[in-house]
């Protein structure tokens, strides 16, 4: 496992000087076309696949967006609802829509595609790997690399802790907390045998391609320690793996906090795996 390394310097700014243009599948998931026009750009474009956080919205992805876009991609952004979660047979249901959407799309399926999914966004992508069928597995399989950001992994607490900050004020996160591990407790067959399913297609049936992991030691919602015994396993299983891992930082936010560390650890990860794709094939 290798762990990458940068810098830390202030919050970058979008810097396009032309707005994309947004093409809309549905209320949750929409894509965003590259403004830019440079022969230094495939065509078609790379797709990087975005499942951000639970309650995130679209001013809060455009950094993530620009960071793309200055790599060459354009970004399908899918947002997940609590209910995904809650209720994970509606999480699976629309797991298997997308991959319908990605194998049905001809301007989706003909792309190279790239995943970046961000704390819940980590659980969406277990559903897509536990509801693929055969033929939509080798829609995953033809992903060129994968980033995980602050997954929500661990203990059932912990999930319970990711469903409280993000439906609750934070001096009822405590209650919040004991009502949701009261649900999964009663609800098992429907939820906690769900999660089990996901959680052992993400360790024992991954896309085996190249990985990078942004995690950090002060995450309550993510157990660090968790995160690096994934690592190691997949390392074992062949896939190559990198992992930065901080001390101190923010869920979903590591972007923020280390701006530049951030933004350098994953342009090198993406232009080190575009580089060993032949350009006559982008």
């Amino acid at each position: 496992m290798k762990e990458s390394s940068g810098s830390l310097l202030q919050e970058p700014t979008l810097t396009t000087s032309l707005p994309p243009s947004v093409k809309k599948y549905s209320s949750s998931v929409s894509l965003y076309i590259n403004p830019a026009i440079s022969e230094n750009c495939p065509s078609p474009r790379p797709l990087l696949l975005f499942l951000p956080w639970l309650g995130s919205n679209a001013r809060s992805h455009e950094k993530y967006i620009q960071l793309y876009f200055n790599l060459g991609f354009d970004v399908l952004v899918v947002e997940s609802s609590i209910s995904h979660f809650l209720w994970p047979k509606t999480g699976l249901e629309y797991a298997e829509r997308l991959l319908h959407l990605l194998m049905g799309e001809k301007d989706l399926s003909s792309r190279k595609l790239y995943l970046h999914a961000m704390s819940i966004g980590g659980y969406t992508f277990a559903q897509m790997l536990v509801g693929s069928s055969k033929e939509q597995r080798e829609i995953l399989e033809k992903i060129h690399g994968q980033v995980f950001d602050s997954l929500v992994v661990g203990s059932m607490e912990r999930m319970a802790r990711g469903v409280a900050r993000m439906v609750t004020f934070p001096f009822l996160e405590s209650l919040m907390v004991r009502v949701t591990l009261l649900y999964f407790s009663l609800l098992k067959a429907y939820t906690a045998d769900y999660y089990e399913k996901g959680i052992q297609a993400f360790w024992e049936n991954p896309v085996t391609c190249p990985a990078l992991f942004f995690y950090c030691m002060n995450d309550p919602m993510s157990d660090h320690t968790t995160v690096d015994e994934l690592l190691q396993y997949w390392e074992k299983k062949g896939i190559e793996v990198q992992g930065k891992k901080w001390e101190q930082s923010v869920h979903a936010g590591h972007l923020r906090r280390h701006t530049q560390e951030y933004t350098d650890i994953l342009s090198n990860f993406i232009n080190g795996l575009q580089a060993k794709v032949p350009k006559s094939k982008l």
